[in-house]
């Protein structure tokens, strides 16, 4: 029996740029613009039931109206709710280090009443504790992004 003659491939690699953009959205967008360039946390009232949207929406969930174009300015500061941190750390196998945050990571109920997730700068586990007090450490100025991480993490500050 004659041996089937084996097939050779051949790869070429090359590198396509892919070029998009895309966008948050009206109220979103907002939201990012006041963070990169105010150092301001922003989010609409519902004309209804008059309650904050967090984050900013164009339909209130609750009343199923379109929400309006009022804007009210949030507070950086506020009470950890909630926190987790890396009990141990993940190794990336594939790039052989340490995949995870060093930073716990908090849910924080801020001054206005809106829940919002963050880093926490505290990495100390004895003195990590729901109900301390932060603020935000925002990113030095002309270093925003207009995203949510302008938002480095939350200090603990004195009560």
């Amino acid at each position: 029996m004659a041996q089937e003659p084996s097939q050779e491939y051949i790869h070429v690699a090359y590198t396509m740029s892919r070029p998009y953009r895309w966008s948050a959205g009206k109220y979103l967008s907002k939201l990012y613009k006041e963070m990169r360039d105010s150092k301001k946390l922003v989010t609409n009232r519902c004309p209804k039931c008059k309650e904050l949207l967090w984050p900013p929406q164009m339909v209130c969930g609750r009343c199923k109206v379109r929400a309006g174009d009022d804007w009210v300015e949030l507070s950086d500061k506020g009470t950890v709710a909630g926190y987790t941190y890396l009990v141990y750390p993940l190794w990336d196998p594939h790039a052989g280090k340490r995949v995870g945050e060093d930073h716990p990571y908090a849910t924080i109920l801020l001054d206005d009443g809106m829940y919002m997730v963050s880093r926490l700068e505290e990495q100390d586990k004895e003195k990590l504790k729901v109900g301390m007090r932060v603020q935000a450490v925002w990113r030095e100025e002309g270093r925003g992004r207009g995203l949510d991480e302008d938002i480095l993490y939350f200090r603990t500050i004195e009560q």
